[in-house]
């Protein structure tokens, strides 16, 4: 059986499109750059919930590959962004009033599963860490990945890190690797 060229480019084009469905390379590529941007893992420290401290989590974790996450980031100790705030609880209150604790690990990482709380937006957070809180002045809009903002160099469309103390002073020793 013979088949017209408009039946052959159909057939060709249900074969690439099964190709990419079956293939990670043919996803959404400005996810794939962000993705390819955030760079490699740091040694020593393998993936899960201490890895990429900093990073803006929901590039991943948006459910297409990982593990889903409405809310997530990473909450330093210092101004510098050097010391992770572990054991700091996470705060966060959305549009409708509905309020969600979560706690930081020894990386400073937090996250927050869609099951477990999903905001409706916008988001207010609070954090509080051995008697320092720190309030977001501003809400959070529609991206749960707090370093989609705080990036570690502050400027004009950034504050910075999330911090707990505003000065710089002596590294508290850590068992997170």
């Amino acid at each position: 059986m013979l088949l017209s060229s408009s039946r052959k480019r159909a057939a060709a084009w249900l074969v690439v499109l099964g190709l990419c469905v079956a293939s990670p390379g043919c996803g959404d590529p400005l996810r794939e750059d962000a993705v390819r941007r955030l760079g490699g893992e740091l040694p020593g420290i393998p993936p899960g919930p201490l890895h990429r401290a900093g990073q803006p989590c929901l590039v991943c974790h948006d459910g297409s590959t990982s593990t889903p996450f409405s809310v997530a980031g990473t909450i330093h100790l210092r101004i510098d962004g050097a010391q992770p705030a572990a054991s700091a609880l996470v705060h966060l209150a959305d549009g409708l009033g509905n309020t969600y604790r979560v706690a930081t690990n020894c990386a400073g990482n937090f996250f927050v599963r869609p099951g477990d709380y999903e905001p409706a937006w916008p988001l207010w957070v609070r954090v509080e860490h051995e008697g320092w809180t720190q309030v977001m002045e501003s809400p959070v809009n529609a991206d749960g990945s707090c370093a989609a903002c705080h990036v570690p160099t502050p400027g004009p469309g950034s504050a910075g890190p999330i911090y707990m103390i505003p000065f710089e002073g002596e590294p508290v020793k850590t068992d997170c690797p």
